[in-house]
């Protein structure tokens, strides 16, 4: 037999709300600053490679964090 659980709720004040959607927005902000430049020393690794070495595993990490950025962007679009 399932027993419903009961969740203590906590009730949240407006200002909490806008408080703790201004620290998730600071994380977001200082992850995207990260994601960006880890982005731009990829790239500036993939361009300086020689076209003997293969590419392509700074290629696929330079699209992981770059639809990484993305979301990190559209997180801090909605968060305003």
């Amino acid at each position: 037999m399932v027993c419903p659980r009961e969740e203590k709720l906590e009730t949240l004040t407006q200002d909490e709300i806008v408080m703790n959607t201004k620290v998730v927005m600071q994380g977001l902000e200082s992850l995207r600053n990260e994601h960006s430049s880890i982005l731009t020393s990829l790239l500036d690794t993939m361009h300086s490679l020689h076209k003997e070495h293969d590419p392509s595993v700074v290629q696929e990490k330079s699209s992981l964090l770059q639809k990484s950025l993305d979301n990190i962007e559209l997180g801090l679009g909605e968060a305003q």
